[in-house]
């Protein structure tokens, strides 16, 4: 644990915020249902429902037992694991606004729901991964988000209180409303400034560079 520590700690979800991973999981969805469940008729909309929540609830949806979903959800793993070097990315001016909040003396951290072994992953097919210094995966939260447990943890780590919550869907926001930071709701996926406005993000940007702004006030 570091203590005492008086810089901004900047706390960011990670798909749709840090990595663009929405055609990865789509193209991911699609695989797991052909090999797994070939007769049901998967639309885009439905796989769309995956880009978000843990994969444990997505998938129990669809399974007849907890047998029957862990093999679902260890076949998305496995595929998805294969196609993810093809099809994972950072949005546009992510990596310059990383370098310049390192040069600036913020630390960063991500909370997510997704388990830390596959951010990780990501982060390095990207080559942005040394800029995090703290990771919050799934598995080493109590409840995932919105509850407030990942957040708690970064801010336990460092110390401090001087922090805020940058993601891309409502849940973030909620998230970081539960854990009493400022958040910053991201426009660059999926989420729509009027859904941003509607549930009360602090702040919302359309671009990266914009969140240099906001932090320096």
């Amino acid at each position: 644990m570091i203590k005492q520590m008086k810089n901004k700690v900047i706390i960011f979800d990670c798909d749709g915020t840090i990595l663009d991973t929405f055609l990865l999981i789509e193209k991911t969805v699609f695989a797991t249902f052909a090999k797994m469940l070939p007769s049901y008729p998967l639309t885009k909309e439905e796989a769309h429902q995956f880009f978000g929540p843990l994969i444990d609830d997505s998938f129990k949806r669809y399974a007849k037992d907890d047998v029957e979903k862990q093999a679902l959800i260890d076949c998305y793993i496995d595929i998805n694991n294969k196609l993810m070097a093809n099809y994972i990315r950072t949005f546009d001016g992510i990596e310059e606004l990383l370098q310049k909040l390192k040069a600036k003396g913020y630390f960063l951290a991500i909370v997510s729901n997704k388990v830390s072994k596959s951010i990780i992953k990501g982060l390095k097919i990207c080559k942005i991964d040394q800029y995090f210094d703290l990771i919050i995966g799934a598995e080493k939260m109590k409840l995932p988000k919105p509850n407030p447990d990942g957040i708690y943890q970064v801010l336990d780590y460092y110390q401090t209180t001087d922090a805020i919550f940058v993601g891309d869907t409502i849940i973030d926001i909620q998230t970081g409303q539960n854990a009493n930071l400022k958040t910053i709701g991201v426009t660059w996926c999926k989420t729509s400034k009027e859904s941003f406005i509607k549930n009360q993000a602090t702040f919302i940007v359309d671009k990266p560079e914009e969140i240099l702004t906001i932090i320096g006030e």
